[in-house]
């Protein structure tokens, strides 16, 4: 896809408004909450879109092309529904508690709820994994990028880290959110234009159904088990809900519990529609261009087809919707690691007494840090080749262990910091022994539902029993009832 100079025009008008948007939001942070939490004050509807947003990255335009390409509709069954149904749950089960928590960072309850090893371990270790999911995402989108615009991928995986590294360090949260919105409109305006010209092209929704493959327009299709479904559905209930730092931030940075409630069911509808506007150009792939060697480029090929005989710059305005699908995630989770670090790292372990300007200061000088880590990391990751694979199956081990305390820890009231920490440890010893000692007894791989189901049995099993058999002292249950009175009862 060769650029023209109306489309680097629009590239960089794109990118200087980005980074003038994280220079204005600078002016709305007064203090630690107004940097990592939007002072509380996020409306809803912007918190639902910057949700929606931060749970894409350019791997949705690219990774589902493949199944959508093979398959036909049953992808949009695989990810919009699980997706629509987690935030469902989320909406009536743990939005409105992230608000009456009252927190900065999404572990730092975990103090008040079990103790400071607790706190301190899932800090840690969820920022010692977060950068291999981190690389993954830029080095996608670099991938993405180089395949529609010929840039180099470490030309690209450096220019996009930098650009989301600096409107999140000026303005925090409001930088991202704000981002978020204008990302919104570009991302979802150049796909809805692209549906419209291809629908326009097949003749119709019915029409393009009616000609392609016998099958393509069934909910479900053998390439995915009901079991990798259900495993796959528990995933994304923890991941949605707040197992991802990033999704958490953006129901505690809203004011009122019924405010998040709303975001959670905007956003869940926009995971059931949106997903539409990616698809629909995979699947009338070939009816407007023919057979794709290489169906992971549907997406990429049918824009360029119908973006190139539009006005001069629409594709740079497609590139730019691309880098908005990915940066808007790594935005998310920079500021949350970058949080969790200020305030359940440094605060709580090198400076307690530490002044509300220092820590912003800190907040900012950790986003650059992590920034720069997270371009290493996927600079890192274009060499990898096989080790690339290992180390996502690492990060997808460790989500659960660290989300299952978090997210259960506001349900279930009896579990102790035992619980938690014994969870953390069996899950991932779980993973490894699953996933490696079974293949390596029997001679027979393992499967994602098989080792990620048996992770996520065995974490929570710890979690929830352990608070059967083990009791809390007196001091636990009067710290832990008053916690849960607040987080219900509010």
């Amino acid at each position: 896809m060769l650029l023209q100079n109306a489309d680097y025009v629009v590239i960089l008008i794109y990118t200087i408004l980005v980074s003038a948007i994280g220079y204005y939001a600078k002016s709305k942070v007064k203090n630690m909450e107004d940097y990592f939490a939007g002072g509380k004050s996020v409306p809803w509807w912007m918190a639902a879109i910057s949700h929606h947003m931060s749970g894409y990255s350019a791997f949705a335009f690219v990774g589902h092309a493949t199944v959508a390409y093979m398959s036909g509709f049953s992808i949009w069954t695989f990810f919009a529904v699980p997706i629509f149904v987690a935030m469902i749950i989320g909406a009536y089960t743990w939005a409105p508690k992230w608000v009456r928590l009252n927190v900065i960072t999404p572990v730092e309850y975990l103090e008040e709820r079990f103790d400071l090893k607790t706190r301190k371990l899932f800090a840690w270790s969820g920022i010692g994994i977060k950068f291999i999911d981190e690389g993954v995402k830029l080095y996608s989108l670099a991938i993405i990028v180089h395949v529609v615009s010929g840039f180099p991928l470490e030309f690209t995986i450096i220019a996009c880290g930098l650009v989301t590294m600096i409107y999140i360090m000026f303005g925090g949260l409001w930088a991202t959110m704000l981002t978020d919105f204008m990302q919104f409109v570009v991302q979802f305006g150049t796909s809805f234009i692209l549906v419209y010209l291809v629908l326009n092209a097949v003749g119709g929704w019915s029409n393009m159904w009616d000609n392609l493959p016998a099958g393509h327009s069934s909910l479900f299709s053998d390439a995915i088990s009901p079991g990798f479904m259900i495993v796959y559905l528990f995933v994304i209930i923890l991941s949605y809900n707040g197992g991802t730092w990033g999704l958490a931030q953006r129901f505690y940075s809203i004011g009122k519990p019924s405010d998040a409630k709303k975001a959670a069911i905007l956003s869940a509808l926009l995971y059931l529609i949106y997903p539409l506007a990616i698809y629909i150009p995979i699947w009338s792939a070939r009816l407007v261009i023919g057979e794709i060697e290489n169906p992971e480029q549907a997406y990429v090929l049918v824009a360029q087809k119908f973006f190139s005989q539009l006005t001069p710059g629409m594709i740079g305005l497609f590139v730019s919707s691309i880098f908005a699908a990915t940066m808007s995630m790594i935005s998310a989770d920079l500021n949350s690691l970058s949080a969790v670090f200020t305030k359940d790292i440094y605060q709580r372990s090198f400076s307690a007494n530490a002044s509300e300007n220092k820590l912003v200061k800190i907040g900012m000088i950790s986003t650059i840090v992590f920034g720069l880590l997270t371009i290493v990391s996927a600079l890192i990751t274009i060499h990898l080749e096989g080790a690339f694979n290992t180390m996502v199956e690492w990060y997808a081990a460790i989500l659960g262990p660290i989300s299952i305390p978090l997210l259960f820890g506001m349900v279930f009231r009896k579990p102790t910091w035992r619980g938690a920490i014994y969870s953390w440890v069996a899950g991932f010893s779980a993973f490894v022994i699953v996933k490696y000692g079974v293949p390596l007894l029997t001679g027979i791989p393992t499967t994602f539902e098989f080792y990620t189901g048996a992770e996520l049995l065995v974490s929570f099993s710890v979690f929830y029993f352990e608070g059967l058999i083990s009791k809390q002292t007196d001091e636990e249950v009067v710290r832990v009832d008053k916690l849960f009175k607040r987080i219900r009862h509010q």
